[in-house]
């Protein structure tokens, strides 16, 4: 899971044993209360903020049948709070979400239907920096999450600092093409206020595929890691930029895992390329890397939930779009290795 997935399906926690034995007084269920599974990552930029509280469950017979039950994956008469406090601890703003049943989800271990979240809108607290600068509030502020559950005497509850937009370097707005042959490889370098940061690139290529009936627009994207730092000294401190350097076989060989084969699809044509930095915490650094070697019915190996389990976290995003390949970068993606069998124009 990366930060561009906002609602992903919660992980199901479950403890099977299989054991052979004659014992018919064997008991092979420990009974105990369900624990609460959080998910919840905010983006101030969003008209919309979104917190997914599940339960982790526990009884005779076949786990995947109560995963489809509501009853045994949510929780009755819970309360889920958002609220921000400036650096100081003083509260700015506290709201209610209340749940709301989103579309279904695709066939799997749960219950397609209700898929439920807990909700509320940009309107009603003030996480965005323009909102919070109209009201002389300075974009510091800590964004708590508060859990109240009936009959459990302690609340639920995780933090994360809102983290401002990188300031991008390069590639200048007004640059529109990308030139991965040049002098210069292309690369994208910033700079950010904030040094516990996490960062992710997300590359978006647009581009129109040609079909027998016709043609459509469609886009392909990935997420690359491995950010170089670097810092400079100036008259007066030391400041840090953050870069990232396009290698072209790397480039193609992504397009070429990103894009399937399509028998119906005749031809294709590259429209442009988006390139968005994804800042965050360690918190999703962290529960990326650990749920990747973790194994998912032994439960997550990684929480910041106090009193509970999951993960609740805030990201924000900055790119630069419409960019454009040069003539040199089109043909290496028409008639190149990775991906001439995608049938790429070369213009």
């Amino acid at each position: 899971m990366r930060i561009n997935k906002l609602i992903p399906e919660v992980i199901l926690l479950i403890s099977s044993t299989f054991i052979l034995s004659c014992n018919s007084e064997f008991e092979p269920h420990i009974f105990s209360e369900s624990t609460p599974v959080v998910y919840g990552v905010i983006n101030p930029q969003d008209s919309l903020y979104q917190i997914k509280l599940t339960k982790s469950f526990i009884g005779p017979g076949n786990a995947y049948n109560y995963a489809q039950i509501p009853d045994s994956i949510y929780y009755d008469d819970a309360r889920v709070f958002l609220e921000s406090r400036n650096f100081r601890g003083i509260v700015i703003d506290n709201v209610e979400l209340f749940p709301i049943e989103i579309e279904p989800r695709k066939p799997g271990i749960f219950a397609q239907t209700p898929n439920i979240v807990y909700q509320t809108d940009f309107k009603s607290i003030r996480l965005r920096p323009e909102i919070l600068a109209q009201d002389g509030i300075t974009f510091e502020v800590d964004l708590f999450l508060l859990v109240q559950l009936p009959d459990q005497p302690e609340l639920i509850e995780s933090r994360t600092r809102l983290k401002p937009e990188p300031k991008i370097i390069n590639p200048r707005a007004f640059f529109q093409k990308v030139y991965f042959y040049g002098e210069v490889p292309f690369f994208m370098e910033w700079t950010h206020t904030s040094p516990d940061t996490y960062f992710e690139i997300k590359v978006v290529i647009h581009y129109r595929e040609i079909l027998e009936t016709g043609e459509r627009e469609t886009e392909a994207h990935w997420i690359l890691t491995g950010i170089q730092l670097n810092e400079h000294s100036f008259p007066g401190g030391v400041k840090t930029f953050y870069t990232y350097y396009f290698r072209p076989e790397n480039f193609y060989s992504q397009i070429r895992a990103a894009i399937p084969i399509d028998p119906e699809v005749k031809g294709r044509a590259i429209i442009s390329v988006d390139f968005i930095i994804l800042t965050s915490d360690g918190a999703i650094k962290d529960y990326n890397e650990i749920g990747r070697v973790a194994d998912d019915y032994h439960g997550t190996s990684y929480t910041n939930i106090l009193n509970g389990l999951g993960l609740f976290s805030s990201y924000n995003t900055k790119g630069v779009f419409g960019q454009r390949l040069g003539q040199r970068e089109l043909d290496s993606l028409a008639l190149g290795t990775y991906t001439r069998h995608l049938n790429f124009s070369r213009w």
